[in-house]
């Protein structure tokens, strides 16, 4: 007997999961390995040693807090999608194939801040998050369309359909910033970081403006009816 078309979908998630977690926890532990000791010769003062190495210490806080957020919004993901097949498991890859390129994008950060070639390490930097971005956006997009999230939630899954097509959109417009505006770019980023920190809040949030724009239109459409029972030739 063959294996009905059901039961080729798995209803866990728990090794997509757990080896996603490994992948974030590696890219995340490679993150410190561009930041050195130094060596203080003689009497050097060793506090403006490390000082002078501020270049290494923003590049490591910019890939930390975009690992731990695109960490946060993938648990986030995988509280709503109970279920996967080969083809999420392939969107997956492509988002952890651009978290463990963060690591380098961040070290050409450290590297090339505050130099002549600044403007393409944080372009390239900003390229790689909207690559991020992109791949979070396609793989909710692609589970919940296809029937991999879990049932009863339409609300919320209207609303986390918003807030990750946003994420594509917005981190888009961070790479296209990058090449006008460097501080704007990093501002930019500090807001998206503030907005997706927290996806169930901001789900939540979407969803109370759906309900209420819902409830005001509802609420026009039976104005308007009454309006016209009163005033039936009117129109």
């Amino acid at each position: 007997m063959q294996p009905q078309l059901s039961e080729t979908v798995s209803k866990k998630t728990s090794r997509i999961e757990s080896f996603s977690d490994g992948v974030f926890s590696i890219a995340i532990t490679l993150l410190v390995l561009d930041i050195h000791v130094p060596v203080a010769k003689g009497n050097e003062p060793l506090l403006s040693l490390l000082g002078a190495n501020w270049q290494a210490y923003l590049a490591f806080m910019i890939g930390f807090f975009t690992l731990l957020v695109c960490w946060i919004n993938h648990h986030y993901m995988f509280e709503l999608i109970c279920r996967t097949n080969g083809m999420l498991f392939l969107l997956n890859g492509f988002k952890l194939l651009v978290v463990s390129f963060t690591p380098f994008a961040t070290a050409l950060i450290s590297k090339y801040i505050d130099t002549a070639q600044q403007q393409t390490a944080v372009s390239i930097y900003a390229l790689n998050f909207f690559l991020m971005g992109t791949a979070m956006t396609c793989l909710w997009l692609y589970a919940n369309k296809h029937g991999l999230t879990k049932g009863g939630l339409e609300h919320v899954l209207k609303a986390a359909t918003q807030l990750y097509i946003f994420a594509s959109v917005f981190s888009g417009i961070i790479f296209i910033v990058s090449f006008l505006s460097i501080p704007v770019s990093m501002v930019l980023f500090g807001l998206m970081f503030l907005i997706f920190v927290f996806p169930k809040n901001m789900v939540l949030l979407l969803m109370r403006r759906r309900v209420k724009v819902a409830k005001e239109e509802l609420i026009i459409s039976v104005s308007q009816v009454q309006k016209e029972y009163a005033n039936p030739g009117a129109s």
